[in-house]
This record gives structure tokens, sequence and C-alpha cells, in this order.
């Protein structure tokens, strides 16, 4: 157990602010476009973000992409994906490429091979949530968030659990 009498005013005070910094504030449409842009800019442009070379074609199946020679990493790897669009206009971006695996297998010589599992890779990027200001409905709220997103797929043994 701690005992405030024994912590550093700095610290005390830094444990009453902490969830202040955490907390949204409201911002007008001119503020909320700022932070947009700084988050694009700052962070966004650095990640490696997937974006599919044709999201409007049809996403091909397990059992075409092993049998066909692609260039592009996702339809080569042992365990293809494709990407799916994930709209939503309260979180900036509002658009996120999700990656979806193709097979329940992973493709082993040209077929798939079930003894083998396809598992999504995940990434956690920061995005901005906004929300209607309580106060203020001109305004909104604004919240950083770490979300989970897809982002590939990998080839994976198995999991297996033995009997006792």
């Amino acid at each position: 157990r701690l005992s405030v009498g024994l912590c550093p005013p700095q610290v005390v005070l830094g444990v009453l602010l902490l969830p202040l910094r955490s907390s949204a504030r409201c911002v007008g449409e001119k503020e909320l476009i700022k932070l947009q842009n700084r988050l694009q800019r700052r962070y966004w442009e650095r990640l490696n973000v997937p974006q599919p070379t044709s999201p409007q074609q049809r996403a091909p199946t397990c059992a075409q992409v092993s049998k066909e020679l692609h260039e592009d990493t996702q339809s080569r790897s042992l365990s293809p994906w494709r990407y799916r669009l994930d709209r939503n206009d309260s979180r900036f971006p509002h658009e996120i490429y999700v990656a979806e695996c193709l097979c329940a297998g992973c493709i082993i010589n040209r077929h798939e091979d079930h003894s083998y599992n396809s598992r999504e890779v995940f990434s956690h990027p920061m995005v901005l949530w906004k929300t209607s200001c309580p106060g203020d409905p001109s305004k909104y709220a604004v919240r950083k968030k770490f979300i989970r997103v897809a982002v590939g797929c990998t080839c994976v043994r198995p999991v297996v659990r033995h009997a006792m």
C-alpha cells in the first residue's frame, strides 16, 4: 500500500492529472481538421500501412491463389489474404484496410494443407475517435485510441493440447 505522505508532490500531482490527459477535449471543426492533419503527418504517413493495389477486384479464393503465381506479397504468402475496407466516420482515418485470411490451412506445394493454420498478424495503430461534445453539440470530443487491425496473415503450427 502506498502512502501519499511518502510521495514527492510531483508524483502526487502527476497521478491526479493522469486521468485528465487521457480524457477527451472538445474542439470545433477547424481544430478537429488540424488534429487529423497532425495525426496524418506525424503518425500515419510514417507507418507502412498496407494499401491494396486494386480493392475493387473480386477477392480470390484460397484454391485460386494456390494454383496461380502472383507477384504481390499477400498472394505469394503461405497464408494468403485479401483486404476488406473498414469505414467509420467517427474515426480518423475514416478508412482502414483490414486483412482477412483466405485459407484455414496453409499453401504447401500449391495445395492447402490443413495440418497448419493461417492466422492474422495484428498491428495496433493510433486513431482519433470523435463523438459529439456533451456541453456543445457543435463541437466534438476527441480521444486518441489504439485499435487492433489485422495487417496480414501468417502460417502457424496448430496448438496441440495434451490430455492429462
